[in-house]
């Protein structure tokens, strides 16, 4: 009879630790050499709102510098007893119509365009008004985020700080899910215009992940992890 109890109690408690282990694990479909179709590739395109920096170099860099925003800050000394100063590049904001206010050359239309794609009209700009012909552009995101929200473990704004962001790349920054994170239903939420819309993806799986159009997030987008069930009704 007690053998008996304690495989009684043992079964359960190893089918419940088998079916924890399943809830918990991603990408359960993915074997070795298995392949699957990213979806969604786009890369991020400015916006009216969004920040930059732009910093033009040259051979000749006192006139690239023209073409730099920049304030001037005093470094630490040298110990020359003399007052260094170090150059910081300042953001330019798109505006309403997609502009930007570049020095020397005015309105620059860059609403729309990914990050290479400004470095490389920045330039063409520059060389076809024959102002630097050997300018180097290198242009980056300033203020670009998303949010992740609910059961994570540090949930907040985390900076996009490449072209290429992905989901798990946002989840990952914010500490993984929680043992109470639904990995099955995961809700992305993003603007589209005038609207917002949804995407779930079920982590679970490699196939809903890479193929899903939220695999790669743009700037603004709210990743949200909703709480286990057995969580939500308490």
């Amino acid at each position: 009879m007690m053998k008996l109890s304690v495989f009684s109690i043992a079964i359960p408690l190893l089918m419940a630790s088998c079916a924890t282990t399943g809830r918990l694990t991603y990408f359960r479909d993915m074997q070795p050499e298995s392949v699957v179709a990213v979806g969604g590739q786009q890369e991020i395109c400015l916006r009216p709102g969004d920040k930059i920096t732009v910093v033009v170099s040259s051979k000749d860099q006192k006139l690239a510098d023209l073409f730099n925003l920049t304030d001037v800050a005093a470094a630490p000394d040298s110990g020359g007893g003399e007052r260094a100063e170090r150059r910081n590049a300042l953001m330019y904001t798109v505006d309403s119509d997609g502009n930007i206010d570049f020095p020397v050359m005015g309105l620059l239309h860059v609403g729309g365009l990914s990050r290479d794609s400004v470095a490389k009209y920045i330039k063409a700009q520059l060389v076809s008004r024959q102002l630097l012909t050997d300018a180097v552009v290198n242009v980056e995101f300033s203020n670009l985020f998303v949010a992740v929200l609910g059961e994570v473990r540090n949930p907040g704004r985390y900076p996009i700080e490449r072209d290429w962001f992905t989901v798990i790349d946002a989840i990952s920054m914010a500490g993984d899910l929680t043992t109470n994170g639904d990995r099955s239903n995961v809700l992305v939420m993003r603007r589209e215009g005038n609207v917002r819309r949804a995407y779930r993806i079920d982590l679970r799986s490699g196939a809903s992940v890479y193929s899903s159009p939220a695999y790669y997030l743009l700037q603004t987008d709210i990743v949200y992890i909703e709480p286990l069930r057995a969580r939500r009704g308490k």
